[in-house]
């Protein structure tokens, strides 16, 4: 399960983990299940009467991969948001093309500080950085 703020490349992080060729992607309407993966619109993360249902999805998912936007300088979740989940839970910084090193880890201490326990992956969907060291880890919770 994905989950991330409006714009954070989650649905183009999905196509490019699938080896779909990425391209333009729809907006995520609403709660997208997938072939390996559950698509989740950012309005759901960045309105918090809304997280409820991501909660509720939460649990048909073997994984949590959140995902930073390594060009935003704030996340949507409050801190330790995601130590509640039993499931693991994974960070991607996503956008790395677009960023200084600052700015990923201005958003990997953003990840730390929502919950996010796990490996945290630095990732370009665009042109690919980081997402074998992803697809790997991803297929040991997926086995």
């Amino acid at each position: 399960m994905v989950w991330g703020g409006v714009g954070a490349g989650k649905s183009t992080l999905i196509q490019a983990l699938t080896q779909a060729q990425v391209s333009r992607v729809r907006k995520t309407q609403t709660i997208a299940y997938q072939e390996v993966a559950i698509d989740t619109p950012g309005e759901y993360a960045e309105r918090g009467y809304l997280r409820q249902s991501l909660q509720a999805t939460a649990f048909d998912a073997r994984v949590l991969v959140v995902v930073q936007d390594a060009t935003r300088g704030t996340s949507f979740f409050p801190p330790n948001y995601f130590l509640m989940f039993p499931q693991p839970v994974i960070g991607v910084v996503s956008k790395t093309d677009l960023a200084t090193g600052a700015q990923v880890e201005q958003a990997t201490r953003l990840l730390r500080q929502i919950g996010v326990v796990g490996e945290i992956f630095n990732v370009s969907a665009i042109n690919g950085s980081g997402l074998d060291q992803l697809r790997q880890s991803l297929s040991t919770y997926l086995e």
